[in-house]
C-alpha cells in the first residue's frame, strides 16, 4: 500500500461497523477521497477529533485499489463554532454537500476548495448572516465548476442587458433573458441581479463584505437555488435542501 499526504475537509461521513466510519475528504492534492477512518468512534481513539464534519486536516492516508485508510491527521480547523448555531450548521452543511455533488475523485479545484474553505471560515467565525455567506458561497460555486450565470448579457441573444428596464432568470438558459427572446424564466429582481454582479468580482477572502436586505437576499437565493437544481438535478441532496432553506 502507497501512503499519501493530504490536505482535506471532510465533507461527509457515515458510521460503519461498531467502531469506524467512512470519510469523503475534499482534498486539495486529489479532489475527492472516500477512505475509511478505523475505530475512529472509541471515546479515547487518535482519530475521533480527524472524522468528525467539516474538519480540516492534514490526512495521511494508505491506498489500496480505490479507497483509502487513515492512518494519522494533524487537524488544522475543526470549526467547531458551526455546532453551537442551527443556521450556520444547515447553511454549512449545504455547502459541503454542494461540494460532495459536485467534486470527482482525482479531480482536484484549488479554486472551490478555497472558497469552501472560507466559507466555513466565515460561517463559524464571523457575525455575518448565514444567508449573505450561503449567496456568495452559491454563485461562486457555480462559476467554480463552469457554471457561472450569465448576469450582463441575455443568455440567448448575447445583447448587453444591462440598461434594460425588464429582464427574466431562466436557469435553463443560462442567466438573464431578455424580453424579446424566449425564456420560461421568472421576472428578474435588478437589485438582486446587481448584487450577484457585483458578489462574483469578491475575492474568497471578501465574502465576508456581503450584506443584502432581506428581501433582496430571497431573490438572490431563489434564482441561484434554480441554478443549482438546473446543474445538479432536482433529486440531489443539495438542493433538497436549499429548498427547505427557502421555506
Amino acid at each position: 500500500m502507497a501512503a499519501e499526504t493530504l490536505n482535506g475537509i471532510v465533507i461527509g461521513c457515515t458510521d460503519y461497523r461498531d467502531n469506524d466510519r467512512m470519510l469523503t475528504l475534499f482534498t486539495t492534492e486529489r479532489g475527492r477521497v472516500d477512505c475509511k477512518a478505523r475505530n475512529c468512534r472509541k471515546p479515547t481513539a487518535p482519530l475521533l477529533a480527524c472524522a468528525q464534519p467539516f474538519v480540516f486536516g492534514e490526512y495521511t492516508v494508505f491506498f489500496s485499489k480505490e479507497r483509502g485508510t487513515v492512518d494519522s491527521c494533524e487537524v488544522k480547523e475543526s470549526f467547531f463554532a458551526l455546532r453551537e448555531d442551527a443556521d450556520r450548521f444547515f447553511a454549512a452543511s449545504l455547502a459541503v454537500r454542494c461540494c460532495l455533488s459536485a467534486i470527482e475523485p482525482d479531480t482536484p479545484n484549488e479554486p472551490l476548495f478555497s472558497l469552501l474553505y472560507h466559507t466555513l471560515s466565515f460561517l463559524a467565525y464571523s457575525e455575518q448572516d448565514p444567508k449573505d455567506l450561503l449567496c456568495g458561497f452559491l454563485i461562486h460555486f457555480l462559476d467554480r465548476i463552469g457554471y457561472r450565470p450569465m448576469l450582463t448579457h441575455c443568455a440567448v441573444c448575447r445583447r448587453d442587458v444591462r440598461a434594460d428596464a425588464v429582464l427574466f432568470y431562466s436557469a435553463e438558459a443560462g442567466g438573464v433573458v431578455c424580453v424579446a427572446c424566449p425564456h420560461g424564466g421568472e421576472p428578474a429582481n435588478r437589485t438582486a441581479l446587481e448584487a450577484m454582479r457585483r458578489m462574483l468580482l469578491l475575492s474568497d477572502r471578501e465574502l465576508s463584505k456581503i450584506r443584502m436586505p432581506a428581501h433582496v437576499q430571497k431573490a438572490v437565493l431563489s434564482m441561484l437555488t434554480a441554478s443549482v437544481r438546473e446543474v445538479l438535478g432536482a433529486q440531489d441532496r443539495a438542493v433538497k435542501m436549499l429548498e427547505q432553506f427557502l421555506s
